[in-house]
């Protein structure tokens, strides 16, 4: 597999709205919405592709000594072939690159697979949102929030 790791544009909001509603059904960004991102202050956001196959994105913030990770996600069909760690990879060489020393996030706490992920590539638990997913059916769902340090 050739992955490569890219700055994404407009042109490609379209793409990552199909990535974002395959990976988070029911809670999905549409266009406007990540337009919306792209438009921020501190604004970084990569695609993960093979030639002709969109594989992920991120999208985050790095401002100061900070980069947030708004958003990442893997299509159902590329998981668990190291995808994800691609695109953190290249948020911390990014971020070092623009002065921060921390990434944070926040992880649904019924998110095995993603906190799996995280506390392997270095990210520690350093508070709690309760009840801040909502979902279409049933309880609210809390959030994990996590940081980890850049070397």
């Amino acid at each position: 597999m050739s992955v490569t790791v890219r700055t994404i544009d407009r042109a490609d909001l379209d793409v990552l709205a199909s990535i974002h509603a395959m990976c988070f059904p029911g809670a999905a960004w549409d266009r406007p919405a990540l337009a919306g991102i792209l438009a921020m202050q501190g604004a970084d956001a990569r695609l993960a592709e093979e030639p002709g196959r969109p594989l992920g994105l991120i999208f985050a913030i790095i401002l100061g000594e900070e980069a947030e990770v708004l958003t990442i996600g893997v299509a159902p069909g590329a998981r668990r072939l190291g995808i994800a760690r691609m695109l953190l990879a290249d948020l911390y060489k990014r971020a070092r690159a623009r002065g921060a020393n921390r990434v944070v996030l926040e992880v649904a706490a019924d998110n095995g697979s993603a906190i799996t992920l995280y506390e392997t590539e270095g990210f520690r638990t350093v508070g709690l949102r309760h009840g801040y997913y909502q979902r279409e059916r049933g309880p609210a769902i809390d959030a994990w929030l996590l940081r980890r340090m850049l070397d």
